[in-house]
C-alpha cells in the first residue's frame, strides 16, 4: 500500500480528542454491483464475515488485488495543536494482512491461495481508511493443509490460534 511521508513537525501537530479512540462493532460498505445496482457489505470483525479485498497499488500491477482481516473498527477525533477548537473525525481499520502463496489460473482449475504474514513480520498489520477498500471477499481455510498452530497461538488481538496454514479466495 502506498504510505504517506509527514515530517516530524506535522506529525506532532496532531492530537486525539479527548485522548480517545472509539471502538466500532461494524462497518458497512457500499458498493456496485456488476450489473450496475447498489449493494452494501457488512464487516464484523467477529465473525467470518471480516475479509476484505484492496486494490493492489505497487508496480507493475495488472489487477490484483491485496486481501487482509479486520481485527477492528475504530474512529478518532483529531485536532491540530494549532486549533483545538476544530476536530475531524477519521476513521479508520485495523487489519491483519495477507499474502499471496499462488495465483489464480484459470487453465489449471486453481483458485488463488494465501496465507497470514508472520506475527513477527513488520508489515502483518496495518491501518487502512474504509473508502479504500473495494469490498468484502470470502475467505476458506485450505483444510487439507493442516492448521498453522497446534497450541494455543501467540497473540489473542490477531486471533492466531485458528490459523490455517493457507486459505483459498473464493471469487
Amino acid at each position: 500500500m502506498e504510505k504517506a511521508t509527514h515530517t516530524a513537525e506535522e506529525r506532532a501537530s496532531i492530537l486525539f480528542k479527548h485522548n480517545r479512540i472509539y471502538h466500532h462493532n461494524l462497518v458497512r460498505l457500499n458498493y456496485t454491483t456488476y450489473d450496475v445496482q447498489r449493494a452494501q457489505d457488512v464487516i464484523n470483525p467477529r465473525t467470518p464475515h471480516c475479509n476484505i479485498m484492496l486494490l493492489q497499488h505497487d508496480d507493475g500491477c495488472d489487477g490484483h488485488y491485496h486481501y487482509a482481516k479486520v481485527l477492528g473498527i475504530h474512529h478518532i477525533n483529531i485536532v491540530r495543536a494549532g486549533n483545538v477548537y476544530e476536530s475531524r473525525q477519521t476513521e479508520f481499520l485495523f487489519m491483519r494482512w495477507y499474502e499471496s502463496v499462488q495465483d489464480h489460473a484459470w487453465e489449471t482449475h486453481n483458485l488463488c491461495c494465501v496465507h497470514f504474514l508472520p506475527l513477527a513480520n513488520l508489515g502483518a498489520f496495518g491501518f487502512v481508511d474504509p473508502g479504500a477498500v473495494l469490498r468484502a471477499c470470502h475467505i476458506i481455510p485450505a483444510f487439507s493443509r493442516g492448521q498453522r498452530n497446534l497450541n494455543d497461538g501467540i497473540s489473542p488481538v490477531a486471533g492466531d490460534k485458528h490459523d490455517w496454514k493457507e486459505y483459498y479466495i473464493n471469487r
